[in-house]
């Protein structure tokens, strides 16, 4: 769980930045959406559900809604709003609190990450950078060139070395190696293992290849694990590596759920325990417990929820 791992994306050097683009607006993203509210569900003792990948692995069963900025979503209602038998941060399409669709990564919040090209924390509940001081520019990316300007599929996002990025003076080069303190303290924390904060994730985990979690066609959601070696479904992207968050080998990331044998449960055991970093509760995997009140399992390890 290392974050600025420069030496693994040597394709993106030396880019300058430029072009203004359309900044976003910090909100809140309103009411909730088909998951809003917290009813029915299946609470009640923890019980290890097999065979899910994404937030939470293999582990406990949550016992309480989980809010995004006081906004109950699909990913935090108790809810299996997919009829997949996951509820939650069960599901591997579930990848934190505001996550408002359990069927797809795209987040489906109203307001969330919704500037073409300009990017914030892609994990949070808006579109801006006033809570989490994240910037990146989808026009910083070589990959955004016709015909298809993955990963934002929109002309005005193409690839230009001499862009400008909405609200900070910083160049796209700047910006690829780091961001700020700030950012690293909000959004660090809702990113999963496997993702930068823009949501470039590597997906199939371990292929060397990533998607963003925010492709859409035609305005929908498009990439979800089923699809993930798609293009045209899950859209390339240029992780950066200021804010990108690695899977280790005995971490749950997004695209992973089962771990090598020498990785265990509990530290008392035998064997790697290196799921989350010190200080973290663990969770998503057999015989660990559901997270706490206030906290969401994100790829194996409890996050406290945005206030």
């Amino acid at each position: 769980m290392k974050l600025g791992i420069c030496s693994l994306f040597v394709l993106f050097v030396a880019v300058a930045c430029g072009d203004d683009v359309e900044m976003g607006k910090d909100s809140s993203g309103g009411a909730a959406g088909a998951g809003a509210t917290a009813s029915g569900g299946t609470a009640g003792a923890d019980a290890a559900v097999g065979g899910n990948a994404g937030s939470g692995g293999t582990g406990a069963l949550p016992t309480t809604t989980a809010a995004c900025q006081g906004h109950i979503y699909e990913c935090g209602d108790l809810v299996d709003n997919d009829n997949d038998g996951l509820i939650d941060s069960q599901d591997p399409d579930c990848l934190g609190p505001c996550d408002d669709t359990e069927g797809s990564y795209f987040g489906g919040i109203p307001g969330q990450n919704n500037s073409p090209c300009r990017q914030d924390c892609y994990f949070d509940q808006d579109t801006g950078a006033g809570n989490d001081d994240c910037y990146w520019n989808h026009q910083c990316d070589p990959l955004s060139v016709a015909p298809d300007y993955p990963p934002s599929s929109d002309d005005k996002c193409a690839y230009d070395q001499n862009a400008n990025t909405s609200g900070t003076s910083k160049s796209c080069d700047e910006l690829f190696q780091a961001q700020s303190s700030a950012c690293d303290d909000y959004c660090t924390p809702l990113t999963p293992n496997g993702c930068d904060c823009f949501g470039c994730c590597e997906l199939p985990a371990g292929s060397g290849k990533f998607a963003w979690l925010g492709s859409t066609v035609n305005g929908v959601g498009s990439c979800d694990r089923d699809h993930v070696d798609d293009p045209a479904l899950c859209k390339p992207c240029t992780p950066v590596p200021s804010c990108f968050n690695d899977c280790g080998k005995c971490e749950l990331c997004v695209g992973k759920d089962t771990l090598p044998s020498d990785c265990t449960n509990q530290p008392e055991d035998a064997g790697t325990t290196d799921q989350c970093p010190s200080g973290v509760t663990p969770c998503g995997r057999p015989g660990q417990a559901a997270c706490p009140v206030d906290q969401y399992c994100i790829t194996g390890c409890c996050r406290v929820v945005p206030k």
